[in-house]
């Protein structure tokens, strides 16, 4: 009795070729990867530094206008360090013998006043307010001009770097639905087992009950049952512990139930170029936009450092209001003032030198960084890819195995029924039929998760 395929494994390896397969094809996967992409916790950080990052930009470019201020304050005072002055003790003599000399020469004329008080006044003003609005303009700021170039380029690289985080993330879940749908298959092949046990355990049933053989070969049967039990109990602990991974990934109940897209494992794609790859890989991977991004920041700085060296900075300014002793708004306390100012550092000890060449190497330090990113990425997508063309002729390798074991246990079972065959060699022979299917099963699980890994590699 030669034992078929399970249906779902039948119609996996029936759209096998050595054009490789495209997992991410499936809408169910494509519907989870949303799930998770919506969920992640580190998605939703990296989304509000971005956010951060968009509000810096309009920090920046807000301190290109003008700044109008209102400020209004009023003081009272007591105590404190005081002035003294003896204005009376020095003036009222004097004003007492220019009165004797004013009535000598004209009598009735005004007195001068002999009563003049000492000084005796408070630094801190008592009862005193201003009340002004400020006005401030930069003419010419070259801070200003680049640090809002370098403010857009860090929110590039923040963009690229979510969009790397994505990409990795995508993978992550498409290999963890990948191994939940193996546990499952396996679980599969194991109950098609099973089944060919409890068929073999009521054949050798029938065999004692008409003397044809002992009962040992019931035992026997029943220890093999119990083998594939105690199998399909293991492998429903790892869906268990698949699932949960999977539904953590998602940000969900890790009990969470998880549909199985039978057709996932049927979707083909073009064979690949090892060279295309990586051009590929060097163009859309995100890892590189966010070094460009970094790279024109440090390359933004240097030139702003560098304009600092020679161009000062230029602003104009002003105020209006009201100042002065009791809360009091008149033309005595009423003023306005104007200014225009110029600023730039004659000698500071070397230290904007010194900032333009750590910009300098700074910028060095990304570029090299990048160049190792590419050599990097470069040999991520070769191994990758080499990995994948292993993973495939294992595959078929593996199809070639279960086609003998296959064949040897058909020819064994039919030996075994005409009494021809002993129970050892039959119970070997399925065992290597089961074992080729789940070889294969592994193999082919193989090819699409090394598929995933090549092309998350490409940045496909």
């Amino acid at each position: 009795m030669r034992q078929s395929l399970p249906l779902y494994l039948t119609l996996l390896l029936s759209s096998v070729c050595l054009s490789g397969v495209y997992a991410q094809q499936s809408v169910i996967l494509e519907q989870y990867i949303q799930t998770g992409l919506d969920n992640n916790l580190a998605l939703q950080t990296q989304t509000l530094d971005i956010r951060k990052a968009q509000e810096a930009i309009r920090q920046s470019k807000a301190l290109f206008y003008p700044t109008l201020q209102f400020n209004a304050n009023y003081t009272r005072a007591a105590g404190g360090r005081r002035i003294a002055f003896p204005v009376g003790d020095l003036v009222n003599p004097i004003y007492a013998n220019l009165n004797q000399l004013n009535e000598f020469v004209q009598p009735g004329a005004p007195d001068y006043p002999t009563n003049v008080p000492n000084v005796n006044e408070q630094f801190l003003p008592d009862d005193f307010h201003e009340t002004k609005l400020t006005f401030a303009y930069p003419l010419f700021n070259s801070d200003l001009k680049y640090n809002r170039q370098i403010q857009e380029q860090l929110y590039q690289s923040k963009s690229a770097q979510k969009a790397a985080y994505q990409h990795e993330l995508r993978y992550q879940i498409t290999e963890a639905y990948l191994q939940y749908l193996q546990t499952l298959e396996a679980e599969k092949i194991w109950q098609n087992s099973k089944t060919v046990l409890t068929e073999l355990r009521r054949f050798n049933e029938s065999l004692v009950n008409n003397n044809v053989a002992t009962r040992d070969v019931v035992a026997t049967a029943d220890y093999e049952l119990s083998k594939a039990d105690n199998e399909i109990f293991r492998l429903r602990s790892s869906q268990n512990t698949a699932r949960a991974y999977f539904n953590f990934l998602l940000n969900k109940d890790l009990q969470s139930e998880v549909t199985v897209d039978t057709a996932l494992l049927r979707s083909q794609a073009a064979a690949y170029q090892p060279s295309d790859l990586i051009q590929n890989a060097l163009a859309n991977r995100q890892e590189f936009n966010a070094l460009r991004a970094g790279m024109s920041a440090a390359e933004m700085d240097v030139k702003r450092n560098d304009a600092n060296l020679k161009i000062p900075d230029f602003y104009i300014g002003g105020e209006t209001g009201f100042q002065g002793f009791g809360y009091k708004f008149n033309n005595e306390q009423a003023y306005i003032l104007a200014r225009v100012g110029l600023t730039y550092d004659i000698f500071d000890g070397g230290m904007r030198k010194s900032k333009t060449q750590e910009a300098r190497l700074e910028a060095e330090k990304i570029r090299a960084r990048y160049s190792e990113a590419q050599q990097q990425v470069s040999l991520q997508v070769t191994q990758a890819w080499n990995e994948f063309e292993a993973a495939r002729n294992s595959f078929a390798t593996a199809q070639t195995g279960l086609r003998a074991a296959e064949e040897t246990y058909r020819i064994v079972n039919n030996k075994y029924r005409a009494n021809q065959a002993l129970l050892l060699e039959f119970l070997d022979a399925e065992n290597r039929v089961t074992t080729a299917r789940l070889q294969q099963l592994l193999a082919w699980s193989d090819v699409l998760l090394k598929e995933a890994a090549l092309r998350k590699a490409a940045g496909m």
